[in-house]
């Protein structure tokens, strides 16, 4: 039980550990992923903050002998956080990346994502009331205790622990070199190609009734499955209505409307249209989500695609009540000849 116990306190400290050093060094994809689980996006910087901090004084906590019981139980706490979070995402259809280790290890949500945090959350909660029974000892004095065989079987685990992480790091190396680069979209000032599509609210909409208003047209391809998307609805509604008078705000997304219900009911959107896959999107070079490209009053393609959360803010901030109209012009006059 003794070799039990320290080498839950030192495996455990060794994953918040990492977890807590990379999430610091990785604050964009841990801010990303905060919003992703359903944290508001005014509240994502100070969590994703806030996080690691939590993490860093387990991983500490957990090789002291008087914060041994507070930092286990701290564990525990957050594992389970975690594993609800991730559930509630599973079922909802949700699988963005959980940056659980920042770029060192980060992978769509899946069920091993869901079982890796539920065994961590067994081991904290054994650890916990072992540790609350019976006051460790400190881990110098313990591992000078340990017999051959209990060395031999530390080691073990050492090497096997040590496996898993070359392992999982050789796994994530093919996958961020696969990563898709960033769409270039359409020339500007090309034509926007047409289209015709099933409306959320019934009936259809083509790109020539969005644009028989006399407003510039902001295209945003979504993915009802998308977690970046889901984050960024609450935003898009709230941008419908601040630029109405001067821009129509489209959603491009695919599937059903039962698939895109709750994101629509949920946030009140307007102006969704509905792909059979995801034809419109291909035609335009949307080929990531969420992606956004203006369309000028003439039908021509008004800015590069903005991919990503970030980008189409940074896009949103040139829209005034005429930048959007004259974003063609802007373009041409700034590009090299």
């Amino acid at each position: 039980m003794n070799l039990i116990t320290v080498l839950l306190r030192l495996g455990l400290s060794a994953v918040f550990g990492v977890a807590a050093v990379t999430k610091f060094t990785d604050q964009r994809g841990t801010r990303e992923a905060v919003e992703n689980f359903g944290s508001p996006p005014s509240l994502a910087p100070t969590l994703a903050f806030l996080l690691p901090i939590v993490e860093l004084a387990i991983a500490i906590g957990l090789l002291f002998t008087a914060t041994t019981t507070a930092s286990a139980l701290g564990a525990l706490i957050v594992l389970m956080v975690f594993v609800v979070a991730i559930g509630v995402n599973l079922a909802r259809g949700r699988t963005h990346d959980c940056h659980c280790f920042g770029q060192l290890y980060s992978r769509p949500l899946g069920w091993p994502t869901l079982i890796r945090n539920l065994i961590f959350a067994v081991a904290a909660a054994f650890l916990f009331l072992r540790s609350y029974a019976e006051t460790p000892r400190a881990i110098p004095d313990a591992l000078a205790q340990l017999s051959q065989t209990e060395w031999l079987i530390a080691g073990v685990a050492l090497v096997a622990a040590i496996a898993g992480v070359v392992y999982a790091a050789k796994r994530q190396k093919p996958a961020a070199d696969e990563t898709p680069a960033a769409p270039e979209g359409l020339p500007l000032d090309a034509p926007a190609p047409p289209f015709q599509l099933a409306a959320y609210e019934g009936g259809t909409t083509s790109l020539d009734q969005l644009l028989a208003h006399g407003k510039p047209l902001l295209l945003v391809f979504t993915n009802p499955n998308c977690g970046p998307c889901v984050a960024l609805f609450s935003e898009i509604k709230d941008w419908q209505q601040a630029h109405r008078e001067h821009l129509t705000i489209a959603l491009v997304s695919f599937g059903t409307i039962k698939e895109n219900f709750v994101n629509v009911a949920r946030n009140g959107l307007g102006q969704v249209l509905l792909q059979q896959k995801r034809e419109v999107a291909e035609l335009y070079g949307a080929t990531l989500t969420p992606t956004a490209v203006m369309v000028n009053t003439d039908g021509r393609i008004a800015s590069k695609l903005a991919a990503g959360a970030e980008e189409i803010r940074e896009l949103l901030t040139t829209v005034g009540p005429a930048g959007a109209r004259h974003a063609v012009s802007v373009e041409n006059q700034s590009a090299p000849i």
